[in-house]
């Protein structure tokens, strides 16, 4: 692996142009940093020249100064007598960092050489000779440098790595503001353009990190990129979902805290979506500032502990961070190709999606932090103040920021796993940059991925019958009762065309008594109503028998039939009878 490396880091400055490639503390010595890490860092050289120069690790961001702990507060720099001291600064990182942090750096404004050097074509931890190229940088020699997290023990811990500062300098201090480092560079040609370029890598998967001045890596860009506004030269970046996806096989974890499509957004406690309309940001997202100063991934207050209670994952007090499971089934899901996806709207309202695999996410916390070494997931639920919150460092060891600070944009896309393409320089021109297709994702992490393919069609079919089942017990009482009452009325009409069957079958025998009382009926072969209520019924004459009803009692054959006549409808020659008709003798 480190062979491969340096193979590829040669490749990479052998191609370089008006491009300054900076080299990184993983080049050659593997040096890391933690103890929240590990973490690779870029190397600078301070105080004086050749063999009094000084090998200082830093983190490439946005302040406007550089920010350098000393010797006597946990970092490396010697303040030199040729030091010119300007004044005194605290918090001077413009991307607000220590914000999120809660760490603390402060001391005297210096300013004195800095050496760049060239990755790979330089000295830098091989032994070469001079062959920088030397800045006038201003830097805070820090005096007071405290971590973002208080260690077990209480004792003060100082972070040994600092941050570099690229950004155009403010003038703090009264005095002439000198030109920034990337501005120098431009202007001896060094460089193309004032702008930078950072890929922060993978220490512990073996994947170099990129710092380029002036350009990019064409190599650690895939699919589609954002375009994110610079405001007062910090990157603004809409972040409005966060959803846990497989890139090859199936999920090792049914993360119950997800919606129906992984995603962990819950807009009903969201804060700080104000600052995002007011930036012009869509509903319901929030803004995101990445910067390589901080550590972690820090979200609104509720985010980070959803995600990490639907894996499992413990919370540690001290530091405010979750710990991974130890177990065989968080083993098995941090090495599988589940990721973590952070949608981002860009400036032309297009969603990015940055696929941070879980790999990168299982990091390391160690003494004093921790009592002993620990898996943590580098993830932070917080308020925010300034109503915005922080992709630091780990969030860009999947992800590709560009700052152009000429045309005030920063471009963003996905950055590729530990088996990365050779590296081809480009630099910028105001245009968007140039990627990689997006579909080689996959193909830069199947060295390190063990994708898993779980069987889930028996529990598909326990699935179906538990619906089912469960579709059974939503019979309510009400339905079983409504079936009750249709049984019920059922039986009732059979009974009730039973009393017709046998009161029509006793007519019939009346028939054949009284043949004529046929014509009274509305009964016929030809299927009429019973009786037709509307129309007026001719009577016989009087000589005739008719039967009004069949319940009327019997009577002897040959005597006459009794019925009911009312003495207002009896004339002559032809005589109406108007009779009643009993109701329940209609159908």
């Amino acid at each position: 692996m480190a062979a491969r490396r340096v193979l590829l880091l040669l490749l990479a400055a052998a191609a370089a142009g008006a491009q300054l490639q900076l080299p990184w503390t993983t080049d050659v010595g593997n040096t890391t940093f933690g103890p929240d890490g590990p973490w690779q860092a870029v190397l600078v050289k301070l105080n004086g020249a050749g063999s009094q120069m000084q090998e200082v690790p830093l983190w490439p961001g946005g302040s406007d100064v550089s920010e350098i702990p000393t010797a006597d507060n946990g970092g490396a720099y010697v303040i030199p007598s040729s030091a010119f001291v300007t004044g005194s600064r605290a918090a001077a990182d413009k991307w607000f960092s220590p914000d999120f942090t809660k760490s603390q750096g402060a001391g005297f404004e210096y300013r004195d050489g800095m050496e760049l050097e060239q990755r790979f074509l330089g000295g830098s931890g091989d032994g070469g000779g001079n062959s920088g190229i030397t800045v006038n940088a201003t830097f805070i020699a820090a005096t007071i440098w405290t971590s973002s997290a208080p260690p077990l023990d209480g004792t003060d811990y100082k972070p040994p790595v600092g941050i570099l500062g690229l950004a155009s300098q403010s003038n703090w201090s009264g005095l002439v503001t000198p030109p920034s480092i990337l501005e120098q560079l431009k202007a001896s040609g060094d460089i193309d353009r004032n702008a930078f370029s950072v890929h922060v890598g993978s220490a512990a998967l073996g994947l170099p990190g990129s710092l380029v001045l002036g350009g990019y890596d064409r190599n650690r860009a895939l699919g589609r990129v954002g375009t994110f506004a610079l405001a007062n030269g910090m990157p603004l970046v809409f972040l409005r979902d966060i959803v846990l996806g497989v890139e090859v096989g199936t999920s090792t974890i049914d993360a119950a805290g997800a919606g129906n499509n992984g995603s962990f957004w819950d807009e009903s406690v969201l804060v700080g979506e104000y600052y995002s309309r007011h930036a012009g940001g869509p509903p319901g997202s929030v803004v995101v500032v990445p910067n390589p100063a901080s550590p972690y991934i820090y979200l609104p207050p509720g985010f980070c502990d959803a995600i990490a209670t639907s894996l499992n994952m413990t919370r540690h007090d001290p530091t405010g961070l979750y710990l991974w499971e130890r177990s065989a089934q968080a083993e098995l899901f941090v090495n599988s190709s589940s990721y973590l996806g952070f949608v981002l709207a860009d400036q032309s309202a297009t969603n990015l999606t940055v696929k941070v695999p879980f790999a990168l996410l299982n990091l390391t916390l160690e003494p004093p932090l921790a009592e002993r070494p620990v898996s943590y997931f580098p993830c932070k639920s917080m308020p925010s103040r300034r109503g915005f919150w922080q992709l630091g460092r780990a969030f860009l060891q999947a992800a590709l920021l560009a700052v152009d600070y000429e045309d005030e944009v920063a471009y963003m896309a996905q950055a590729p796993g530990p088996h990365l393409e050779q590296s081809v320089v480009g630099k910028m021109d105001g245009s968007a940059i140039a990627t990689n297709p997006a579909e080689s994702f996959a193909r830069t992490w199947r060295d390190h991925w063990q994708p898993v393919y779980m069987d889930h069609s028996s529990s598909d079919a326990n699935d179906k019958e538990k619906e089912e089942e469960e579709e059974e017990e939503r019979l309510s009482a009400g339905g079983k009762a409504g079936i009750a009452v249709g049984g019920v009325a059922v039986i009732s009409l059979f009974f009730s065309g039973l009393w017709f069957w046998w009161r029509r079958r006793k007519r019939g025998k009346g028939q054949e008594t009284s043949p004529t009382a046929g014509n009274q009926t509305g009964s016929s072969s030809s299927g009429g109503s019973f009786m037709d209520h509307g129309a007026e019924q001719k009577m016989p004459r009087l000589d005739k028998a008719v039967e009004l009803d069949p319940r009327t009692p019997p009577v002897e054959r040959g005597a006459p039939i009794p019925h009911e006549m009312g003495s207002d409808s009896h004339t002559e020659p032809t005589r109406k009878v108007r009779h009643e008709v009993l109701s329940d003798s209609v159908v």
